[in-house]
């Protein structure tokens, strides 16, 4: 089994046995229906720079190579407000690739996320600091506990789509217990949105 797997399985374990620090982790900073609804001149304000996007269900479906004319403008008006993008993904490099370059942006493929290392390595390639930098993602074991346990604020957002693959499959089936156990905690609600970046 691969670290990351492993990684995924604790924090989901430890989540699910009420570790208070688990749950802390797994909760995003900010949670939005869509990259599209995400406020960017908010971030601006709070001198976010970097943006780490995940790919699959957050900029299009799973495994879909096709890019929306609007998510194609979305990155153009991002860069035009001179922030540093990279995607982050933990797909491979034949599915990453074609989207990286649709959107002529930096990413890294295979990333290992919620490892450290992945975002060691795209704040390293990016020339950013954690204080900086915000990931988004529709993945709590991933994206977000990943991205909060190296220091770094995350963003989710709702999947684009049910449709998964093994890997995304098997991640948003644990994703559901643990929504549901911080949901009984009032903690979290699936569809409610809200913004506590500071």
């Amino acid at each position: 089994m691969a670290k990351k797997h492993i990684l995924m399985l604790k924090t989901f374990f430890k989540v699910m046995l009420g570790s208070k620090k688990e749950i802390s982790f797994i909760i995003p900073n900010s949670y939005y229906k869509s990259i599209y609804d995400i406020d960017y001149s908010f971030l601006k304000k709070e001198n976010i720079d970097t943006l780490l996007f995940d790919i699959d269900n957050t900029i299009t479906k799973v495994d879909d190579l096709n890019i929306p004319d609007k998510t194609k403008k979305l990155f153009e008006n991002l860069k035009s407000q001179n922030f540093k993008i990279l995607l982050l993904s933990n797909n491979h490099k034949e599915r990453v690739e074609p989207v990286s370059k649709t959107l002529n942006l930096k990413a890294i493929s295979d990333a290992g996320k919620p490892e450290s290392i992945a975002y060691k390595k795209a704040l390293k390639i990016l020339n950013s600091k954690k204080e900086n930098t915000i990931a988004i993602g529709d993945q709590l074991l991933s994206d977000i506990a990943g991205a909060k346990k190296y220091g770094i604020k995350a963003i989710l957002v709702d999947q684009l789509s049910k449709e998964n693959n093994i890997q995304t499959g098997m991640a948003q089936k644990l994703q559901k217990h643990m929504v549901k156990k911080i949901t009984k905690k009032n903690l979290f609600k699936q569809g409610k949105y809200f913004n506590n970046l500071i």
